[in-house]
């Protein structure tokens, strides 16, 4: 029973990621999951409730493949501690870029799908803003800018490299990591207490 809800779901986020909401009909899912359709409909009540819950799962496989680069509950090394998960975003984010761009006008058009799509864009945001207001408190990040902010500062970098790289790649000549490494030249710069070098030390 699982094991079908899985191809159902894996096959449900593949179409519509391909074609959007009115690419991935039910029929097309069924086929490619090697189910009918009444035994789709036996697992989701609709069209709409199936993709929700194939965009989620599909969203749970991105954040697994960021553990690579987890932050510590305790930060030491805001440099390299910062750049491991950087990296695994930006890197995660170019991945699914083409499902990104599909998933992006179904937004407005069908809001049981805009919490999934964000899902992975939203555990991103929380681990970064734990990580940042415990650097704060450790004296490793600087305490008199608002955490929020600053956690939107360096997330619009990654998310803006991951999200145009594709279209203009000659605007981005560095190649991932060096690229996260100049973010973090500059966007330390600004967050980094006076007379810190982005580690415990």
């Amino acid at each position: 029973m699982e094991a079908t809800k899985g191809r159902i779901l894996d096959a449900a986020n593949r179409l519509f990621l391909e074609g959007g909401f009115r690419g991935a009909t039910t029929r097309r899912i069924a086929r490619e999951a090697g189910v009918n359709e009444v035994t789709l409909f036996r697992h989701f009540a609709s069209k709409e409730e199936l993709l929700a819950a194939a965009v989620e799962h599909g969203a749970e496989q991105g954040i697994r493949q960021l553990a690579v680069g987890v932050l510590p509950p305790e930060p030491s090394d805001v440099r390299g501690e910062l750049r491991r998960f950087l990296l695994a975003t930006l890197q995660g984010f170019i991945h699914r870029r083409p499902a990104i761009w599909m998933a992006m006008p179904e937004w407005e058009d069908h809001p049981a799908l805009q919490e999934p799509l964000l899902r992975t864009a939203t555990h991103v945001f929380r681990e970064l803003r734990s990580y940042i207001k415990e650097a704060q408190v450790r004296g490793l990040l600087r305490s008199d800018l608002g955490v929020t902010v600053m956690t939107q500062a360096i997330m619009a970098t990654v998310f803006a490299d991951g999200l145009l790289r594709g279209i203009s790649p000659e605007r981005f000549p560095l190649r991932p990591a060096a690229s996260v490494d100049a973010y973090l030249d500059i966007l330390l710069e600004g967050l980094l207490p006076p007379g810190k070098e982005g580690t415990g030390e």
